[in-house]
């Protein structure tokens, strides 16, 4: 994005970037605490992932606050207009993101006992892939890079594979454990909000790729389909 004679504009804009950038970071955290409290069956820091996630919705009113005001006194056009209108959205996706931490929290409370090895391995990494692709997708919108944006959109497929494998064996734990089916059932919960914050990091992959070039990256990937 070139800079602009008026230099407020350029600062208000760049906060704006800034305070997405503060969100995600902030979910980040969030996602690191869930995977350190379902490894180490933490109920304290359990609690704290609940309490933290109204600090998240508190960035998500900021943010929508200030990128409207920019909207009604810069009335920015072209890509200058396209930048506040994804940072609503993408504000909007991170505030899903922490919803889900938190219910990942409140399960692990829910939970009668640790998990087996395999499951946990599951969780684990759903969890770790899914936090890598937060930092990229930041990193990617405060510069608006194209391919780091369609590289994270493709990355979802893993969290898809773990979930789609975790399913599997929770089932046929619960048809040979039935004593177990509880925990399994909270498990199921986890994996599904892990997949589920893998699809919203993919919107925000979409958000950047709009704000970047004016177009939808699946809109794009279609044209290119033989």
């Amino acid at each position: 994005m070139q800079a602009h004679i008026v230099k407020s504009f350029d600062t208000q804009i760049q906060d704006l970037k800034d305070k997405v950038a503060q969100m995600a970071k902030a979910c980040e955290t969030q996602i690191e605490s869930a995977t350190q409290v379902f490894s180490r069956m933490d109920i304290s820091l359990a609690q704290d992932i609940i309490t933290a996630d109204e600090r998240i919705n508190q960035f998500q009113r900021e943010i929508e606050t200030e990128a409207v005001q920019f909207l009604v006194r810069r009335q920015p056009m072209a890509a200058d207009l396209r930048l506040p209108l994804s940072a609503i959205k993408i504000a909007s996706e991170l505030e899903r993101i922490g919803d889900y931490t938190a219910n990942i929290a409140r399960r692990v409370i829910k939970l009668s006992q640790k998990p087996g090895p395999e499951q946990a391995e599951r969780i684990i990494k759903m969890a770790d892939i899914s936090r890598t692709m937060l930092h990229d997708a930041i990193n990617a919108f405060l510069e608006l890079e194209i391919q780091k944006a369609v590289e994270i959109w493709k990355k979802d497929d893993e969290i898809d594979n773990h979930f789609s494998r975790l399913m599997e064996m929770l089932r046929n734990q619960m048809q040979d454990q039935t004593h177990s089916i509880e925990d399994c059932t909270q498990m199921i919960f986890m994996g599904r909000c892990l997949e589920r914050i893998g699809d919203h990091i993919t919107n925000i992959a979409e958000n950047i790729y709009y704000a970047a070039t004016g177009q939808t990256y699946i809109s794009q990937f279609k044209m290119r389909q033989p």
